[in-house]
């Protein structure tokens, strides 16, 4: 399994990328959590090409992965190498703590 990322946001950043262990397609599920009490806005991202460019997830409505209240997701990679990270892009008070684990 991969080694956990957990943290802190107290302002605007990333977090440190995580990269799920694939052993066999459809098998590379992680859960991200969020929680505290803040004001802020976070993105779950993922990057394909080792971390030079990065895209917003979309949830299975479609609507980007940008969380504004404490939450906790299943995300299922079926690609392997895939690296994931937090982007806190607007951030405004209080301290939002995320865990990123497989």
């Amino acid at each position: 399994m991969a080694t956990p990322v957990t943290g802190s946001f107290t302002a605007t950043g990333q977090s440190a990328t995580f990269q799920p262990v694939v052993r066999r397609m459809g098998e590379g599920r992680f859960n991200v959590a969020l929680y505290g009490t803040f004001i802020a806005t976070v993105k779950l991202e993922r990057s394909f090409d080792g971390g030079q460019n990065w895209v917003v997830c979309s949830k299975p409505d479609l609507s980007d992965a940008s969380f504004t209240a404490p939450t906790s997701f299943i995300v299922d990679e079926p690609s392997a190498g895939v690296l994931y990270r937090l982007n806190c892009s607007a951030y405004t008070s209080g301290t939002a703590s995320y865990r990123i684990s497989q």
